[in-house]
């Protein structure tokens, strides 16, 4: 009587290991890709700050007082209306980024997870 083969089994830890790798390596790439989108929505916002400011940080430091003094001085309806219009603007700002750079990160996804099968 032979002893069963143990190579469907390594087989099988084979493309554990190869889908575990594949799922760690689109988790992680998926976290830096949503980090750098979100980064470059609050860069955005803080260029148009400053734009907004005609390039002249005394400028900006006038409007950023102006507008904390008007935030402090409101009531708390007030205050929840602002913060909803900001976090509005600001999803609607990434949600457009993401959109923008959606059909990029998903060819290179595609790419990389494909020569990964190739070797």
């Amino acid at each position: 009587m032979r002893a069963p083969d143990p190579r469907p089994l390594g087989g099988r830890r084979v493309r554990l290991r190869r889908f575990l790798a594949d799922a760690c390596h689109l988790a992680l790439s998926t976290t830096l890709w949503l980090g750098g989108t979100l980064l470059v929505t609050l860069g955005t916002i803080l260029a148009v700050v400053i734009l907004a400011a005609d390039a002249r940080l005394p400028i900006l430091f006038a409007h950023l007082d102006n507008l904390a003094s008007h935030y402090l001085a409101a009531d708390a309806a007030r205050r929840a209306e602002f913060d909803l219009q900001l976090v509005g603007l600001t999803g609607a700002l990434a949600l457009l980024f993401v959109v923008a750079r959606l059909p990029a990160f998903a060819a290179r996804m595609r790419r990389e997870l494909s020569r990964k099968d190739e070797q």
